[in-house]
């Protein structure tokens, strides 16, 4: 649920945290896990743009790339409580990692505090045109016809790519071989080079292909068609339940004062109700969220139980 204009009245005023100090103060660390330029570093300047005038103080964006976010997720954990370094998340944060990696240097249940959910980032089923395949239901059929004689790519071992075929390949029986690579571009291009013949990556990456007549689409990972792409059907048409898309949330450290993530909060969801924010996550694939800290402790919760299911069936070990 997104905040109106009333919340945005109630920005104005800071709030007090930890005893009569006000927050914020001065100036907000804005933590990416990953290397700049990448999706998560892009998202995360441009909210800052939004942000800073509206919570009356700069956002400092630092980006501490390193092991699958680990490496910024725990130096996140690690600062004091107060709202004023907070961490961007994928997924792996929470979500997937704990399960991937046997040691992560941070508590991935209770090292953070839920602070809101920022958008949904779609996968799409993508086929190389040689494939005599045109939707779901084919795909699956001729995957049956042919085990382990198929390959997909995936941007890594555990990656969203990865595990998202691998719970389509669990919900529809289907078995094909795992070719991993380092990115999405260079997976496309052995997917446009027929050398692999199937993915479900990101809408961003892929879309590009597809524009051009390099690949087919076949699907989308939400539960529903896109509203801007109603021409691209749901998997879940064809594969009652399925729901592949990766995330992007804020978290704090533990134990932030109430008052403090509420603010943090209420100024995210006014940015992220702006018609400019909003029309250039579509233009990136992405669907805005929002909501309360609480809408995204859920999220969290059920993600971590539907991906620790996806990873133990299908034996992904990184350490």
């Amino acid at each position: 649920m997104l905040l109106g204009m009333g919340a945005g009245l109630a920005l104005a005023a800071p709030v007090l945290a930890q005893g009569s100090a006000p927050f914020p103060s001065r100036p907000i660390r804005f933590v990416v896990p990953f290397a700049p330029a990448g999706g998560s570093d892009i998202v995360a300047r441009l909210l800052v743009e939004e942000l800073s005038p509206r919570l009356g103080q700069p956002l400092v964006v630092e980006n501490r790339p390193g092991q699958a976010a680990s490496v910024g997720a725990a130096h996140v954990a690690q600062q004091p409580p107060d709202g004023y370094t907070i961490l961007i998340c994928t997924p792996g944060v929470q979500m997937t990692n704990p399960f991937l990696y046997s040691n992560l240097p941070y508590d991935a249940e209770r090292g953070f505090t839920p602070i809101v959910h920022i958008a949904h980032l779609p996968n799409i089923l993508v086929v190389h045109p040689s494939l005599p395949v045109q939707n779901v239901a084919e795909f699956i059929a001729h995957v049956r016809a042919n085990p382990d004689r198929l390959s997909f790519s995936s941007t890594g071992p555990g990656s969203s790519s990865h595990l998202a075929m691998e719970l389509f390949m669990n919900m529809s029986g289907t078995r094909m071989t795992h070719v991993p690579y380092r990115s999405s571009g260079q997976a496309l291009a052995d997917l446009m080079a027929g050398r692999v013949e199937a993915s479900l990556d990101s809408f961003a990456a892929m879309m590009p292909a597809v524009r051009a007549g390099r690949l087919r689409v076949l699907g989308i990972s939400t539960e529903r068609p896109l509203e801007d792409h109603p021409e691209i059907p749901a998997i879940a048409e064809t594969l009652a339940g399925y729901e592949g898309t990766t995330l992007l949330y804020m978290l704090g450290p533990a134990g932030m004062p109430a008052p403090v993530v509420q603010r943090l909060n209420a100024a995210f969801n006014e940015v992220l109700a702006l018609p400019r924010i909003r029309e250039r996550f579509r233009e990136m694939g992405m669907a805005a969220s929002g909501g309360t800290p609480e809408d995204l402790s859920q999220v969290i919760s059920d993600g971590r139980t539907k991906w620790r299911s996806v990873i133990e069936r299908a034996g992904v070990k990184l350490d």
